[in-house]
């Protein structure tokens, strides 16, 4: 990629993606009492397992995944296996997970483009043994262009159905695309609570807005060794500027009130493990390197207990909280989403 077209890359997912403070380099007022309150309530529910997403509680959460935009996209990682049915294939920024079924393959994500696609998921999944003409269906779990950027592409070398919640189909209409980028044709629609079966494997998915204005979350299986095990994959990360819903995301409120309804979810579905395709966000990275290097006989990293699947749900959203009860103006989704260099 040419330089003039990275540095327009890196600039407009950041604008699309970026968490509640633009101003990490800027004077910033202290926390008040109330924010405190929430950030020392998710650094208890946090324990020394869920360290990770803490930075979610910070003002500048969205600094640092523009930081993590910027210096570790390009970083791959090997094809790795997390379950008898369940594959990744990404770099440090974002990745996409393949679950396979009897009749064929489900992609979580697609990639951030038609190279990533190409030269990148595609060779992951072969390295794993995974055919990508079985790939029947690519589940988008958001409208922002690093999740679908390589569904296109999908649609039209392998035939694969793009499925996205009804709302984020339209934001995914009305995003501006760099060069190498291309909208996927409206495909499936996703409702809330629908049962998406293919073969011998069911996916419940669920629309959280908040992230976005239809971000599709889901209860899934994972299978080793006979067994089966619930996961929760939560469809989003960064949290938007504004408290209200926008045309280009649901707010702070709405994440907020997904959060509560998806942990709820979650914990009746008997969750054991948490999924997200941003991994760097939520301490999938370190659960990736382990599973790369894990032995037959040892844990699975992925599976980390219904009492921290809870722990992790209660943090994110006293961290929302956290963001909400913060200084917010009429204006904040027009203010820039990272600051302006200074000379």
């Amino acid at each position: 990629m040419k330089l003039a077209s990275a540095l327009t890359t890196t600039v407009a997912l950041a604008a699309l993606i970026s968490g509640a403070s633009y101003a990490a380099d800027m004077a910033t007022p202290p926390d008040s009492a109330a924010v405190v309150e929430h950030i020392d309530k998710a650094k208890k529910l946090a324990g020394n397992d869920l360290t990770v997403p803490m930075f979610l509680c910070r003002a500048d959460s969205g600094m640092m995944v523009r930081n993590a935009i910027e210096n570790d996209s390009g970083k791959w990682m090997e094809p790795t296996k997390l379950f008898d049915n369940i594959f990744w294939m990404g770099n440090r920024f974002v990745g996409v997970f393949a679950i396979k079924t009897s009749d064929g393959v489900i992609l979580y994500d697609s990639g951030s483009s038609t190279d990533e696609i190409q030269n990148h998921i595609v060779p992951g999944l072969q390295k794993l043994g995974i055919d990508p003409k079985t790939i029947k269906y690519s589940i988008i779990s958001h409208g922002h262009y690093d999740h679908f950027g390589g569904a296109a592409w999908l649609q039209k070398t392998y035939g694969v159905k793009i499925g996205l919640s009804a709302p984020d189909w339209d934001l995914v209409a009305a995003t501006p695309l760099t060069a190498g980028r291309e909208a996927p044709t409206r495909d499936v629609v996703i409702a809330d609570g629908q049962v998406f079966k293919l073969g011998d494997t069911s996916i419940t998915f669920y629309v959280t807005p908040g992230h976005t204005p239809g971000a599709l979350s889901a209860i899934l299986s994972g299978k080793e060794k006979g067994k089966t095990y619930t996961l929760s994959l939560l469809g989003s990360v960064a949290f938007p500027p504004n408290l209200d819903p926008t045309p280009q995301n649901g707010g702070l409120l709405l994440y907020d009130k997904s959060v509560q309804r998806f942990a709820d979810i979650s914990k009746k579905a008997g969750a054991v493990g948490i999924l997200n395709t941003h991994a760097f966000a939520d301490g999938g990275l370190q659960r990736l390197d382990a599973a790369a290097a894990r032995k037959s006989d040892a844990a699975n990293p992925f599976l980390i207990g219904a009492d921290a699947v809870n722990r992790y749900y209660g943090l994110f959203d006293e961290c929302l909280k956290a963001a909400i009860a913060r200084p917010h103006s009429a204006d904040d989704i027009g203010k820039p989403s990272v600051p302006p260099k200074r000379s």
